[in-house]
């Protein structure tokens, strides 16, 4: 297989758009962040691994449609969304997108948030604190990496860039790997990332779901109940409790918005079992995805609902599965699909 380019993005983070720093539906999570960039100068593109990057303007005015509405790649406040690749904290804010049961209308604030939610979000907080210089204020120098061919390619279907962000002057670091082999982000892999960089976090995940009273130690494999009342608006610390991988919480506070009444396990598998629209929801075993990483077949993928019991019982574990990466359409300004560098 070919090796891909790098895009690299410089920039600058603010260390106090995380919860607790900034409250509420503004707060940055454990795995979203947001950098500061100049969107003329910022992004450079280098297309092996020995050739010289170059400046891009390729995302200036950008944007994806994310559930009909339109996502600037880079925001009007020159800033991107970034998701970090490979990782899942739980959840602080989850908004569910569906379509809302009538008996559910009104009766809460549609940001749902799980255990260690604001844990992950403070512990990430602190470890960025600690790279802040003496008079520099609450911002940190950053850098964005990305293992991509095409500029469609490192954005996701809403709008987000996917990939590391490394911090630090001297030996600067994945802040990534530093949350899973610290215990505070589980594993989310997709089948955009290559397999030195699934290794990568594998690597971590040995170390991290080891650490007591981190989210590893408090999964359960039967479906918990879901905890409407439970949003960022409540959180506080410590919010150690039983918890269910967040992938999996995602889709349940979806189905719990869309019918009458308690989700039950029984529940949740039905409702897995019809699909989403717009969610592959389809992964390879990891194994067979660093065994056979140069030549993968489509054909090997598992469906989700196929690693959930008819309790809705979760059979697999956080690292287990390598997921189909949403689709995503990059458009320029012009409103043609972006092509080329």
């Amino acid at each position: 297989m070919k090796p891909k380019g790098l895009l690299t993005v410089i920039g600058s983070l603010d260390v106090s758009q995380f919860w607790p720093a900034t409250k509420g539906a503004n707060s940055s999570d454990g795995d979203t962040v947001h950098l500061k960039v100049d969107p003329n100068t910022s992004f450079l593109f280098s297309r092996s691994p020995n050739a010289k990057p170059k400046i891009t303007k390729k995302f200036m005015g950008a944007f994806v449609i994310d559930h009909g509405r339109k996502k600037k790649a880079i925001t009007a406040k020159s800033e991107i969304k970034i998701r970090l690749q490979g990782i899942d904290t739980p959840e602080l804010h989850y908004p569910a997108i569906g379509k809302v049961h009538p008996s559910k209308k009104g009766t809460y604030s549609n940001e749902f948030r799980q255990p260690f939610g604001a844990a992950a979000a403070n512990a990430l907080h602190k470890h960025l604190q600690s790279f802040l210089e003496a008079g520099s204020g609450k911002v940190i120098h950053a850098t964005f990496v990305t293992q991509i061919n095409t500029a469609n390619e490192a954005v996701d279907s809403h709008g987000r860039f996917v990939g590391d962000i490394l911090v630090g002057t001297a030996a600067a670091k994945s802040i990534n790997t530093w949350l899973v082999e610290n215990g505070w982000a589980l594993p989310l892999f997709y089948d955009s990332m290559t397999d030195k960089e699934v290794q990568t976090l594998v690597d971590a995940w040995k170390v991290g779901k080891k650490i007591a009273a981190r989210p590893e130690k408090c999964l359960r494999k039967p479906l918990q109940p879901f905890v409407p009342g439970r949003s960022v608006g409540n959180a506080k610390l410590p919010d150690r409790a039983k918890l269910n991988i967040p992938k999996i919480f995602r889709r349940q506070a979806q189905f719990w918005t869309e019918i009458a009444g308690p989700l039950t396990g029984t529940e949740f598998f039905a409702q897995l079992s019809k699909g989403i629209t717009g969610k592959p929801d389809a992964a390879f075993p990891l194994d067979y995805f660093l065994k056979n990483f140069k030549h993968l077949d489509p054909k090997k993928r598992v469906s989700l609902v196929s690693k959930i019991s008819s309790q809705g019982k979760t059979l697999f574990s956080a690292e287990g599965l390598v997921f189909k990466e949403d689709p995503a359409t990059l458009f320029a300004a012009n409103g043609k699909p972006v092509k080329g560098w």
